[in-house]
């Protein structure tokens, strides 16, 4: 076999997903960062400076309203200090601590007025809220890809028209609107089987424990579950089989609700790109060579598309979230949408920096996730990072 350096040009590039380096003209051994490689490193680091401009955001229009209302003179000194101390805070995990029994359904314990570290609180709804969206984001990509897919690659009205009607009909109807009905339709026939209610969290219901000698102690403030946090999982471990068959439905219902609500967000943005895609010159060439639309649809489509789903999919994680929040709190779910619902209807502004701190977090860095997994599936957006 022959030397596979040999007829290689000096310095040329490699591929832009693939090695990380490329020899200098000068002859050096200096290392090169490959176009991907560099793209993830700027994404990553621009991370901190956009999490810092939303606390900036969020210091200008809820502390500082606070401290202007204050009407002492001392309230308009150091709010310079205040800011750069909440961002010194909010990185270190200093999120303050709180007394607020509400959050806590009553609280519990020896001293249920004892303050509790918001990071703890949290550490509470945040698992609710994670095993609905484990179970909410594959329902909705299995509806949103080939939903999208067929109605941007059909030219028949007949199938095209109602898909639109019905995807317009679900973003034109509230979250809450969807939810009720949902709750409607499933409240006898859940509550029959069941002996329970559909709502309340994914555990069930107060007076479904009362009715079997109380709450286990694996439950914590007839929400919060051990060692996990997570409902199912603890369920399992703890061999509540009963429960867990319970906490499996109401996830599932909370779940179809957010992926159907979702998709059709999703479905707005990523049926032209769809239909773009089935002009290009590749697909027009196949197809007159006799390629199945099938195949067409499918295979060659549905890989060009997904790149630029995946990207519609990283531009609306927000709207993704406002969804899962608004279903929360239709079905009374202790999660980090309940917390924010809770906040502010009880007036304590304390946890809302926090909160919207964390969700930025989740935001960006699934964005950031998102962003490589689509320049891995088309390289060529690397080159030119």
């Amino acid at each position: 076999m022959g030397d596979p350096a040999k007829g290689a040009r000096p310095g040329a590039e490699p591929r832009a997903g693939g090695g990380s380096a490329r020899a200098p003209p000068d002859g050096s051994h200096r290392w090169v960062l490959s176009g991907f490689t560099r793209f993830a490193l700027r994404r990553l680091l621009l991370i901190p400076a956009q999490l810092v401009f939303v606390i900036l955001v969020l210091y200008l229009v809820i502390d500082v309203p606070v401290a202007l209302t204050q009407k002492s003179p001392e309230s308009l000194v150091g709010i310079n200090q205040g800011f750069y101390q909440l961002v010194f805070n909010l990185f270190t995990g200093n999120w303050g601590t709180s007394t607020f029994v509400r959050f806590l359904n009553g609280g519990g314990g020896p001293n249920p007025l004892e303050p509790i570290p918001w990071t703890q609180i949290f550490a509470y709804y945040v698992p609710t809220s994670i095993q609905v969206a484990v179970f909410a984001l594959p329902i909705a990509a299995a509806l949103a890809y080939p939903v999208s897919l067929v109605a941007g690659w059909s030219r028949r009205p007949g199938l095209d028209t109602p898909v639109r009607f019905v995807t317009l009909l679900g973003a034109l109807l509230p979250v809450f609107v969807v939810g009720t009905l949902v709750l409607n339709a499933l409240f006898n026939p859940y509550l029959n089987y069941f002996q329970d209610v559909p709502a309340q969290g994914l555990l069930p219901a107060d007076f479904w424990f009362l009715n079997r000698g109380g709450y286990p102690s694996w439950i914590l403030y007839g929400f919060a579950t051990q060692p996990t946090g997570f409902p199912l999982i603890d369920a399992v471990i703890h061999h509540a089989w009963t429960i867990a068959v319970i906490s499996l439905t109401k996830t599932l219902i909370q779940a179809s609700v957010v992926a159907v609500a979702y998709v059709a967000i999703f479905f707005r943005h990523a049926r032209s790109i769809a239909r773009s895609v089935r002009e290009e010159v590749y697909i027009v060439g196949a197809r007159s060579r006799g390629v199945p639309e099938s195949t067409l649809l499918w295979r060659h489509a549905g890989r060009a598309v997904m790149p630029s789903f995946l990207l519609v999919f990283a531009l609306t994680i927000p709207e993704y979230l406002g969804v899962q929040f608004a279903v929360e709190v239709a079905f009374v779910d202790p999660g980090l949408g309940y917390l924010i619902f809770a906040s502010l209807t009880g007036g304590v502004l304390s946890p809302l920096i926090p909160l919207v701190f964390l969700i930025a977090i989740v935001v960006l860095v699934w964005a950031f996730v998102v962003d490589l997994i689509a320049l891995r599936l088309d390289p060529r957006g690397a080159a030119a990072a």
